[in-house]
């Protein structure tokens, strides 16, 4: 009998350490709806340390809840808790390693949801101020929560745009291959941001993987086929690789499927125009396409600033150098010169109309108006001159 009641008070002993240690998880929870972070925090750290409580899911839940409650606490009474938000995310991880998790994952989800955005708060409010390190340290444990969070529950949904600032950040502080890597991710999920897909080729260029960028390119005409930044990529590409010949096909062969999309014919008139630069043999008919270009896309939208502004350029630009050629002749070569003026002044004559109108949709830009003021004062409009020189000095 000795032996039997030896044994019974031994199991006692061990069912009153479990329900100490249970007793100081109701007493975190008490405390927790309190709004007693620091008690709810020490009765919590003591369960996740005790050898039967440590191994339960819901300790550690609760531990991450409670660090959450902590992070997101606004009266300062316990901001010498260092870290809370880290230590919920850890908690977290914890608690989906335990053998009874299946009884929490919802719960668990649902703190990691909150965490998530604790961090994503975080890292926003750093990028506002200017701090890129600390956003992206932040961006990146939001997006670990996030991912644990879908572990959990798979029905939360994966917050892409958290990843592209993630990857935004990794690039501001010369994290590259993360960078690339992240954003390759977001491209195969067709991810909705221009910028991606422009801003990726570039990285491969730079790291001289042509082929990787041509399928960027590719991928974000595909999905953005008149924006302007993929667009200037797309050109950047085939000018670093010397193929804007091959670029002139693929747009012509776009413009016969789309023939209304001001944006092909404007691209093709700035292809043809840096084909100008590159191309002295068929320079004339290089110019001569850019010019049938940039009409073609002024009939589909004449209000385009930018395409009024190039097409202008086009003349404007060829008539600076005839400036230069003008300005080193000897002065016995007056005919020379006459003559050269004489198509200088045709080229701005042409320039002109372009100018005007790219003028009149934004008054205020000030490459167009200094264009506009060096052209009239060449072909003796000194009035209006004069009235485009007042606009500048206001400007």
């Amino acid at each position: 009998m000795k032996r039997f009641a030896t044994i019974m008070f031994a199991a006692m002993l061990g069912i009153t350490g479990v329900q100490g240690q249970n007793s100081k998880i109701t007493t975190a929870a008490s405390a927790q709806y309190d709004r007693e972070f620091g008690k709810a925090k020490q009765a919590i750290d003591e369960a996740c340390m005790h050898e039967k409580t440590k191994l339960e899911a819901k300790t550690w839940y609760m531990r991450g809840d409670i660090h959450n409650d902590i992070a997101r606490d606004t009266t300062g009474r316990f901001n010498d808790i260092a870290n809370p938000a880290d230590t919920a995310l850890a908690s977290f991880k914890v608690a989906l390693q335990q053998a009874d998790v299946k009884n929490y994952k919802l719960k668990i989800a649902d703190g990691l949801f909150i965490t998530y955005n604790i961090f994503f708060v975080k890292g926003a409010n750093a990028y506002s101020a200017g701090n890129y390190e600390e956003a992206y340290t932040n961006f990146t444990k939001a997006n670990e929560a996030n991912l644990l969070q879908i572990d959990a529950n798979p029905l939360a949904s994966l917050d892409t745009g958290v990843m592209f600032n993630m990857g935004l950040m990794a690039e501001k502080t010369n994290r590259t291959v993360e960078a690339i890597g992240v954003y390759q991710k977001l491209v195969d999920m067709k991810y909705g941001e221009p910028y991606l897909y422009s801003r990726l080729s570039s990285m491969y260029l730079d790291a001289g993987r042509q082929d990787d960028a041509l399928k960027v390119l590719d991928s974000g005409r595909k999905n953005f086929p008149t924006d302007k930044e993929i667009m200037t990529a797309e050109l950047n590409y085939y000018l670093a690789q010397n193929k804007l010949g091959e670029l002139v096909g693929k747009l012509e062969n776009a413009i016969e499927l789309d023939p209304k999309n001001a944006e092909l014919y404007f691209v093709l008139g700035t292809t043809h125009g840096e084909l100008v630069k590159l191309d002295s043999l068929h320079g004339k008919q290089h110019f001569d396409a850019a010019v049938t270009a940039y009409n073609k896309a002024l009939e589909i939208d004449k209000n385009r600033f930018d395409i009024n502004l190039n097409a202008g350029a086009l003349f404007y630009n060829t008539a600076i150098e005839l400036n230069k050629r003008m300005n080193v002749l000897p002065l016995e070569m007056e005919a020379e010169f006459e003559k050269l003026k004489t198509e200088r002044n045709s080229l701005y004559q042409n320039a002109l109309p372009y100018f005007e109108n790219a003028h009149a949709i934004e008054p205020k830009n000030t490459d167009c108006m200094i264009a506009l003021k060096e052209i009239y004062v060449r072909l003796g409009q000194l009035d209006k001159a004069e009235s485009i020189k007042q606009q500048l000095d206001s400007n």
